[in-house]
């Protein structure tokens, strides 16, 4: 039998919690396997990192209930040790800094705050190295996931040559000659939509949105407010507001405001599964400011203060709020999560199941038509030739992995160096080493074999006209431009 992510059958099944049993059961073998093998992969195999402390949270209830879906590395788990957890914000080396006019900053507040604290390069222009140091030494982003984000973004969005990449739009930089020998264009930091970022995000327009004229960067302040009105607009410091499940209520509460507003909506496999659903997460986790509990553990919270430095947005004394574009900051007074307590790849699929007991809308790929209210869901069957349905990907963590790992890296990555480069061979060489390993890594774990299917995913692109991607100038759609490729290369440079 065959699933769509979004048909009514989908809906029905994983309407409850009771669809979920492999997940929601903490008792089952399956979701225990998949946290041992997960842990196993973030403490080189020692699996005992990965326990219990009894007792309740004292996280307060604001009508979402106590925080239940944390890292798999619980910051909670471990004792708050404020030396360790101390994070410099006000040195002249890591003291805010506004963005000179010169300076790069772009759609994520997490990079633009690192930028603006001196942990990226302050013009906006950072490096594979730098990109993974800073955001594991700041927001305790584990490895195998820093790679992965910084590597995408390097062989997609920046220079492959000196392995850089801008944080906002392209970089302002004079050594891109030899780049232009194997790169169809400049590179085009991770503002550019439908590669790395993508539809439906926090607070951000849709790229080709009615009324957006193409900005995708700046924060749209009635998102904005909404998100505030989620949690209540309390106020209240200290308090733990905007957890991950009231993040991915207002993710769900975007998707389905995109699709009734944006006639070219779209939700690919990697921009809009991991990266946009993902970013809602990002914000609960690495957002959060960290104290200790009346028992000495870590407490991990995310209040208005600090969501609102996070997202450049003032409230005035009169209870307005102001909204300064690239000038994203941590307070002074912010600690980061435990070092044990990191937040990696296996999170992401971990974050994606708990969207979809949610609202089953964000585990779907797909777009509109052309007209609003339009969507049509990719069938998770079809598109894998039966091997996978949409059934095994809801209920098993594993299935999910391999997955994003077959569906994402292994077809869709390598399609997309083809349409944006010449020459495939060096960016596929940095691929295989860069961005592949750490996925396959998850979706082997434990001796799973992920076995390799090939999917149509990219092909199902084409029906969506939101799926076209934007390079050197001019535009296209992915799905039909890959079908381009059996001209050549130079053929497909001449019709993009």
């Amino acid at each position: 039998m065959k699933l769509t992510l979004l048909t009514a059958a989908a809906t029905a099944l994983i309407g409850t919690v009771s669809a979920f049993p492999s997940f929601q059961n903490a008792d089952s073998p399956q979701y225990a396997e998949f946290l041992k093998q997960a842990a196993a992969i973030k403490s080189n195999g020692k699996s005992s990192a990965l326990w219990k402390r009894d007792g309740n949270l004292e996280t307060p209830d604001n009508g979402f209930g106590q925080r239940r879906l944390t890292a798999l590395l619980n910051p909670a788990n471990f004792k708050y040790n404020a030396k360790e957890q101390h994070v410099d914000l006000t040195s002249d080396e890591h003291k805010f800094i506004a963005p000179g006019p010169n300076d790069i900053r772009g759609p994520c507040p997490g990079l633009n705050l690192l930028a603006n604290h001196g942990y990226l390069d302050r013009s906006g222009v950072t490096n594979l190295a730098q990109g993974i140091d800073a955001i594991n030494k700041v927001f305790g982003v584990e490895y195998d996931l820093a790679l992965a984000l910084n590597a995408y973004a390097v062989v997609f969005n920046g220079n492959l040559l000196d392995l850089s990449w801008s944080i906002g739009g392209p970089p302002k930089s004079k050594g891109l000659g030899a780049l232009t020998e194997i790169l169809l264009g400049q590179p085009s930091g991770i503002n550019a939509h439908n590669i790395y970022e993508g539809d439906a995000s926090i607070v951000r327009q849709d790229y080709y949105a009615p009324g957006a004229n193409r900005d995708n960067v700046e924060v749209h302040m009635p998102y904005f407010k909404d998100l505030l009105k989620l949690g209540k607009n309390d106020q209240t410091p200290g308090k733990d507001i905007y957890n991950a499940e009231l993040m991915l209520q207002h993710k769900a509460n975007r998707w389905h405001e995109s699709v009734a507003t944006n006639p070219l909506f779209f939700n690919s496999a990697f921009g809009g599964l991991v990266v946009t659903t993902a970013a809602e997460r990002f914000v609960a986790e690495f957002a959060a400011n960290n104290t200790a509990d009346a028992n000495g553990y870590n407490r991990i919270y995310l209040d208005e203060p600090n969501l609102l430095a996070f997202f450049s947005v003032v409230r005035n004394k009169d209870g307005s709020l102001t909204y300064t574009p690239g000038h994203e900051r941590l307070l002074e007074s912010w600690v980061r999560r435990p070092l044990a307590s990191t937040f990696g790849l296996d999170d992401i699929v971990l974050t994606l199941l708990n969207a979809a007991s949610i609202d089953p809308s964000l585990l779907s790929v797909g777009g509109n038509t052309g007209k609003v209210n339009s969507f049509a869901g990719v069938d998770a069957g079809d598109i894998t030739g039966g091997a996978v349905h949409t059934a095994d990907l809801l209920n098993d963590p594993q299935a999910l992995a391999c997955f994003l790992f077959q569906a994402g890296i292994e077809e869709l990555v390598p399609t997309q160096v083809n349409v944006l480069y010449k020459s495939t061979a060096q960016a596929l060489d940095f691929i295989g080493k860069n961005l592949k390993t750490p996925f396959q890594k998850l979706a082997t774990a434990g001796n799973n074999p992920c076995n390799k299917y090939s999917t149509k995913a990219v092909d199902a692109y084409s029906r969506f006209p939101g799926s076209k991607i934007e390079t050197n100038g001019k535009e296209g759609l992915l799905g039909s431009l890959v079908n381009a490729l059996a001209g050549g290369k130079r053929r497909l440079s001449r019709n993009f």
